[in-house]
């Protein structure tokens, strides 16, 4: 069972996800659904790398091997 404080960082990764879905829909009516959810995906996981960097902890920026 996650706690309070869990269910806080992935309830905001989510809707921090569904949000940017949406701001990149139009994408999709041109054909770009596989590239759309790849980049997405991509663009939380940096996201959640500039937070970690704010709050100080000093790692590289990481971009994971996605394949088109």
């Amino acid at each position: 069972m996650m706690d309070s404080e869990e269910q806080d960082w992935e309830k905001e990764v989510g809707q921090f996800r569904l949000t940017l879905n949406g701001i990149m829909k139009p994408l999709r009516k041109y054909g770009q659904d596989v590239y759309v959810d790849g980049v997405s995906e991509e663009i939380v996981h940096l996201a959640i790398q500039l937070y970690y960097k704010l709050s100080g902890v000093d790692m590289p920026f990481e971009i994971r091997d996605i394949h088109w």
